[in-house]
């Protein structure tokens, strides 16, 4: 494998912005992602003074893994006092989209880099965001038939989708079983996938919950790397949290003004709006088997969907005893994370950079810094069958990337048509167009004349284009294995319209390069970089 950058033209120009200096953005941020100022004032910021606790929090959730040595190095180094690069994800079906590996690689690179630079331990850790409910984001994923070009809806179905947070949710080991097969259906068979599908149905088999199934498939592609793991829900986490939970409460109105003038700013200053959320406290409680959003009315706090009321003494009450059934919304996540950690940099996607810009002043009020805000390495893989297809067709990778394949398919079967049939079908529709502005003209202007006149028109019109269009088309099917090639091009590098990062799955690399294909002997060494990183397979 080797690796290149490319800087592609993008239609958001967001990240470019953010990362060039862009005065109007940065307002909403505490540090410039692209100064060295900014990370020295980061790496000699006081710590929080929670940092051996929050090591041994981190070292009883990873307690049912086999820790690799980088891994314990990294705990110890967290507990005196290391500080640490940290991004986060839900946990999708077989981890969900490759850009949650993608987080993971940035958060890997940038703490090395640090390490080095500094001379100090950095320390990388993933936040697994067990404590959201929408299993609708994360019951599916998507494989690829290389041999057709066929993307394939792969989906966890249960007929009672849960209400609880995805911590809590244990799945039907059966069912992620028979997901398991029918996403091996559409891979090709390769000497990785044996070993891959036994190894990801052992993981099936061992987990208790939808997050365990997630958390060892990360463990076994990136521990020997040293990432570090914690489950927002996790028990210990969250009473470690307590005090915060108990601010978050007493002070909800403040935090909710505080968002909601950021917010008004953000969008004065022309970005988009990122957070819709009609709540008034920013948090959720988990009762009668649901997450329950809290919402402050009438002088009580009343839960989304059960209707039932606390006060305010009833909710501390409440923290103080069962803190693990309180869980952050998307104003308070980010902040009750960074007062857990003491971090150098924040790593996410170019929708969290964006709603982190209208959580400025939540972090103000409860005098916890925003971290420097980082983009996640963006990475597309290439492989020689890829790069050959690009070849034979004179296409370059950032135009196919950008904007997928139809204009190049168009292209060459126009290439292959007739020019004289083609010129001739288009001098009928211009004669047709003459005809039909004669007529109108000379005839006389009843309704029936018009009538008429515009159904002809409009059945002579679309004959000619039905000629051409199944014309073309039969040429398409004439070179059905060109087809083929733009297809199998287009749901490689721009599926579903998109970056391949955003759609494709892990196990899709996995199968054709082995497990070990993230392992530091195998994968290329990274520079963190805010261009689109080509890995060539």
């Amino acid at each position: 494998m080797e690796c290149l950058n490319i800087t592609m033209n993008e239609s958001d120009s967001f990240i470019k912005d953010y990362t060039n200096h862009n005065a109007q953005i940065l307002q909403f941020y505490t540090y410039d992602p692209n100064q060295t100022e900014s990370y020295d004032r980061r790496m000699a910021h006081q710590n929080n003074g929670r940092e051996a606790v929050v090591a041994d929090v981190i070292r009883d959730y990873m307690s049912d893994l086999m820790l690799t040595d980088t891994q314990k190095e990294n705990i110890k180094a967290l507990s005196e006092g290391a500080k640490v690069v940290i991004g986060g994800q839900q946990a999708g079906l077989f981890t969900g989209p490759l850009y949650t590996f993608h987080k993971i690689l940035s958060i890997l690179t940038k703490a090395d880099a640090l390490s080095a630079e500094y001379n100090q331990p950095v320390v990388p850790v993933f936040w697994i965001a067990g404590e959201d409910h929408d299993f609708d984001e994360v019951n599916h994923t998507y494989a690829m038939n290389q041999r057709v070009g066929q993307l394939n809806k792969v989906k966890y179905h249960t007929m009672t989708p849960p209400e609880t947070t995805v911590s809590r949710y244990t799945p039907d080991k059966e069912a992620l079983r028979d997901v398991l097969a029918q996403f091996f259906a559409s891979l090709p068979e390769t000497p990785h996938s044996k070993t891959l599908f036994d190894e990801v149905e052992r993981i099936i088999e061992q987990s208790e919950t939808w997050v365990d199934c997630f958390k060892h498939i990360v463990q076994r592609c990136f521990g020997a790397q040293g990432i570090l793991l914690i489950d927002a829900q996790h028990a210990s986490l969250r009473k470690l949290e307590k005090p915060l939970f108990e601010q978050l409460i007493q002070r909800h109105n403040d935090v909710d003004h505080a968002f909601r003038d950021v917010q008004r700013q953000t969008t004065e200053a022309g970005l988009a709006q990122m957070i819709q959320t009609d709540t008034n406290v920013h948090l959720f409680l988990h009762e009668e088997g649901q997450r329950q959003l809290l919402t402050f009315e009438n002088g009580v706090f009343k839960l989304s969907k059960s209707g039932r009321t606390y006060t305010e003494t009833e909710l501390l009450s409440l923290v103080e005893a069962e803190p693990e059934r309180f869980s952050n919304n998307v104003v308070t996540r980010p902040l009750m994370q960074e007062w857990v950690f003491n971090t150098v940099a924040f790593i996410g996607g170019p929708s969290e950079i964006k709603y982190w810009a209208e959580l400025r002043d939540v972090f103000k009020l409860f005098d916890v810094q925003m971290p420097i805000v980082l983009p996640r390495m963006r990475i597309t893989y290439v492989s020689a069958q890829t790069e050959k297809l690009l070849n034979q067709y004179e296409l370059t990778l950032e135009e196919v990337m950008v904007s997928g394949v139809d204009s190049a398919r168009q292209r060459f079967v126009r290439a292959q048509a007739s020019d004289v049939v083609l010129e001739q079908i288009e001098e009928m529709l211009h004669k047709q167009q003459a005809f039909y502005e004669t007529l109108t003209e000379e005839m006389s202007d009843t309704e029936d004349n018009r009538n008429l006149l515009k159904k002809n028109h409009g059945i002579q019109m679309y004959q000619y284009s039905y000629l051409k269009n199944r014309y073309l088309n039969n040429i398409a099917r004439e070179n059905a294995i060109s087809m083929r090639h733009f297809k199998v091009l287009g749901e490689t590098l721009h599926p579903m319209g998109g970056l391949q990062e955003r759609v494709w799955n892990p196990l899709q690399l996995l199968n054709e390069n082995g497990l070990d294909m993230y392992a530091s002997t195998t994968f290329p060494p990274l520079r963190y970089t805010f261009d689109q990183i080509i890995v060539k397979l």
